[in-house]
């Protein structure tokens, strides 16, 4: 953590939607993990809309610390439009993403930080599934990522391995150089990898393991063909034009 005097070096975004059950253990797994990376840090806490006790859990936790701050909006608005939002407020010279479901390890946030040495943005690359659920739902989630990572590089040239983690690091000079985003649903991901590619920032991966839990905030099918019409609404609208 840092002191009003120190400079912060890494700012963890952690975007939540009705996280009670596990908002907590994914943020004192985040702060463990920033320890033991040692630099000066920050974590931001975002909900909009929950209708738990989420936003209840992130005020207590901003109230221990000083290195944490909540950003509350009364109605839903989308995954996208909280991390833009975390992003207007982030200072750190490195900023990681991180989902609040514990689906992602924070324990990895040292490998990724450590990894953007020679990158730009390292990506949490899904290389093991752990399903807690059933495995129709990891047979269906994965083959409509395959089938939007097609997308992508049929529209856009570019070709990553897992668009959509929720598990990433970047240097403050790509989110700098990527605005405006607009993207206000799970779609943020691909917008932020595209234009970042298409202006020459190198992209790294580490192979992390995804616990899936069953209780996603992702609809697969309503929210994956809402993220299709997005990318090929982009591509209709000229959108990305100053990228491609």
């Amino acid at each position: 953590m840092a002191d009003g005097a120190e400079k912060i070096v890494v700012s963890v975004i952690m975007p939540a939607y009705n996280e009670e059950q596990r908002l907590e253990a994914c943020f004192d797994g985040v702060v463990e993990a920033l320890e033991r990376h040692g630099k000066p840090f920050e974590v931001i806490l975002e909900e909009d809309g929950s209708t738990d006790k989420t936003p209840e859990i992130m005020d207590r936790l901003a109230a221990n610390g000083s290195f944490v701050k909540a950003l509350h909006f009364p109605r839903r608005m989308g995954k996208g439009f909280g991390i833009r939002k975390c992003f207007e407020n982030a200072r750190g010279e490195y900023i990681v993403l991180i989902d609040s479901d514990m689906e992602y390890p924070p324990e990895k946030i040292p490998d990724l930080l450590n990894t953007i040495n020679g990158h730009d943005i390292v990506v949490g690359s899904r290389s093991i599934w752990i399903n807690r659920k059933n495995g129709k739902t990891k047979i269906a989630r994965a083959v409509l990522s395959r089938l939007y990572s097609m997308l992508i590089e049929s529209l856009f040239g570019v070709n990553l391995q897992d668009y959509q983690s929720g598990f990433k690091a970047f240097r403050r000079r790509v989110i700098d150089a990527v605005q405006p985003l607009t993207s206000n649903g799970f779609e943020i991901d691909s917008e932020i990898l595209i234009k970042a590619l298409r202006k020459g920032f190198k992209v790294g991966f580490i192979p992390i393991t995804y616990t899936y839990k069953g209780n996603s905030k992702v609809n697969v099918f309503r929210d994956s063909s809402k993220m299709f019409l997005s990318v090929i609404r982009w591509k209709l609208n000229g959108k990305l034009n100053a990228f491609i």
